[in-house]
């Protein structure tokens, strides 16, 4: 009976894992493969790892970023909370180091290898954090204000998730009307209602901490891995950024409402009668209820500006010198406008091992939080 039923499961699944098979995990290897050659629109040379020690410079800062990943894996698997709190505040210290020591090595590829890859990977970073939180933060505002029965909700939820639904081109080209270069634009036109000048938006190679203030003079700054991350991101990118918000928010909102309408009623109607307040309510019932909400977006948003694309690719300007491009565009670039498919490959491997790594992170920082009741 047990061996019928498998057989049965393994059937229905059969479709899904030969798709999966087909156009997941073969490029993959072939990705790989393709990696440790000089490939341009014909097979070339075999390299070896000669693309990867293009990428980082040297085999030698690639062995020790791949020995610090590995130390510092460890060194958080030593921070569980059934640890004693001397070998947890030991484990901290080490990871505090070993982040440390892998800032340097990449100051190190900075300087030996390819700046504009980690340049990518910065940007890519910036990305995650201008959307990730914001977006949790706005979209779990929006659901609990459209979970207050009140006449229209319905048709407030509709209208919050028309960018998200709206084509990206459409959407995208009314967004750079909005934040157009003209002292006209509603953008500059908001800046000129508080006695501000007009800014070049979509056009500002230069850093948000810059343009405030808050990094010195920068001249120089972004000549180091380390003094690039002083002016912060382009303010081009920030526009993307805010753009990604809104397409996004909405999406958020529609999954945070139907994890509130998952909580029985019933459990706000006994801290109702106990006497609970709406802040008490709010940390103690709602939020973690809808944990596992929580948790399936943000892996799904991290993972996410990992392959960001689309809205980049359509607002970018080539104005800003790459100051907007995540390491998905630059491998986009590399493989059709370079043409250096062995190269590209490489990046994608390494991107790939990434978002791997950023993934177990957070089940393992996150999982352990969700409540399932």
């Amino acid at each position: 009976m047990r061996k019928r039923d498998s057989l049965t499961a393994l059937l229905f699944l059969a479709p899904a894992l030969v798709i999966i098979g087909i156009f997941g995990i073969v490029p993959i290897f072939d990705s790989l493969f393709l990696s440790f050659f000089r490939w341009s629109l014909k097979p070339g040379a075999f390299l070896g790892l000669g693309n990867y020690e293009e990428l980082f410079g040297s085999l030698e800062n690639l062995l020790l970023l791949v020995l610090l990943v590995v130390a510092l894996a460890g060194a958080l698997a030593v921070t569980k909370p059934n640890r004693g709190p001397v070998v947890r505040g030991i484990a901290a210290l080490l990871v505090a180091l070993l982040v440390a020591a892998s800032f340097l090595v990449l100051g190190r590829v900075w300087k030996e290898g390819d700046s504009d890859m980690l340049r990518s990977l910065q940007i890519t970073f910036w990305f995650a954090v201008g959307t990730v939180p914001p977006q949790l933060v706005f979209g779990l505002l929006l659901a609990l204000a459209l979970d207050s029965r009140f006449h229209g909700s319905k048709k407030l939820r509709v209208l919050f998730l028309i960018p998200y639904i709206v084509p990206v081109v459409a959407s995208a080209g009314v967004f750079d009307l909005l934040f157009s270069l003209r002292p006209e634009s509603m953008a500059n036109q908001f800046l000129h209602f508080w006695g501000l000048g007009p800014l070049q938006w979509l056009r500002e190679p230069s850093g948000v901490f810059h343009l405030l203030g808050l990094a010195g003079t920068g001249a120089g700054s972004s000549a180091s891995w380390l003094g690039s991350w002083l002016e912060g991101p382009s303010l081009a990118l920030v526009c993307i950024l805010v753009f990604n918000n809104w397409i996004f928010c909405g999406y958020y909102a529609l999954i945070f409402s139907n994890g509130l309408a998952a909580i029985p009623r019933e459990v706000y109607e006994a801290a109702k009668l106990d006497g609970a307040k709406q802040t008490t309510v709010l940390f103690r019932i709602t939020l973690p209820l809808l944990s596992p909400s929580s948790y399936f977006l943000a892996l799904l948003g991290v993972i996410g500006t990992f392959k960001a694309f689309t809205s980049v690719y359509i607002l970018r300007d080539a104005a800003v010198g790459g100051a907007t491009d995540p390491t998905s565009v630059y491998i986009f670039f590399t493989f059709f406008r370079q043409l250096r498919y062995g190269y590209a490959a490489a990046l994608a491997i390494v991107l790939f091992l990434l978002v791997v790594a950023v993934t177990l992170l957070q089940r393992r920082s996150l999982e352990k939080r969700v409540f399932y009741g």
